[in-house]
């Protein structure tokens, strides 16, 4: 008699529940949001700034020994006395848009160099240049932006420091087939390519920062 007691109790229960699945329903998300609350968040350790990353490159007949990597740059730009070097100041098209600053604020262009070619270890990449009327800094003498490495295929690790560009190769290896003893001559040796890593610079401490972005369009 008593577990049929029971079971009536049960199946009483379950009709009730049934009966108020919206009352219900209430209960259980009030109870998982209390347990939410209570539940502690975890903390992660705050990082120092790590510097900027940069890359050797040959523009035209200039060699360049820090081009900056920025990836919150939708352009790729040099500045006026920069495209004077190169020799393409007077074959620029006309800008068709404006450039964004960190302070909100917007100038034009002095317009674009369409498909210069720059040239990274073994690859040679048609990048288009923005050109404007600035200071030219000596330590960022270029800028590469979202399209360069687009292009490049460019993959940035924050944590480990280091941007590699996925389509460049460093070097390439060519080796001569090597003949054995035995006179049978043997295949070429395969290696590996190198692909192209940017290098970090860190902050230095002796020279004001922009806190917006890293880009010189911010200064």
């Amino acid at each position: 008699m008593d577990s049929m007691s029971e079971a009536f109790d049960q199946m009483q229960m379950v009709k009730d529940v049934l009966a108020n699945s919206d009352k219900v329903s209430e209960v259980l998300q009030e109870s998982t949001h209390q347990f939410n609350l209570l539940t502690s968040p975890t903390f992660l350790p705050k990082v120092k700034d790590q510097g900027k990353f940069t890359l050797p490159c040959t523009l035209g007949h200039l060699e360049i020994d820090n081009a900056l990597v920025d990836s919150g740059a939708s352009i790729n730009l040099i500045s006026l006395s920069m495209a004077e070097k190169l020799g393409i100041a007077g074959a620029l098209q006309r800008p068709t848009t404006s450039i964004m600053f960190g302070d909100a604020t917007s100038k034009s262009p002095l317009g674009v160099f369409k498909n210069y070619h720059l040239k990274i270890g073994e690859c040679i990449i048609q990048t288009d240049l923005t050109v404007m009327e600035m200071e030219e800094e000596k330590d960022l003498p270029l800028l590469l932006g979202t399209p360069f490495l687009s292009t490049v295929g460019a993959s940035i690790d924050f944590h480990k420091q280091e941007v590699i560009l996925h389509k460049v190769v460093k070097e390439r290896v060519d080796k001569e087939p090597r003949v054995g003893k035995d006179k049978d001559e043997r295949g070429p040796r395969i290696e590996k390519p190198r692909l192209e890593r940017a290098r970090v610079e860190k902050p230095r401490s002796d020279r004001p920062r922009a806190e917006t972005c890293s880009s010189p369009l911010c200064a």
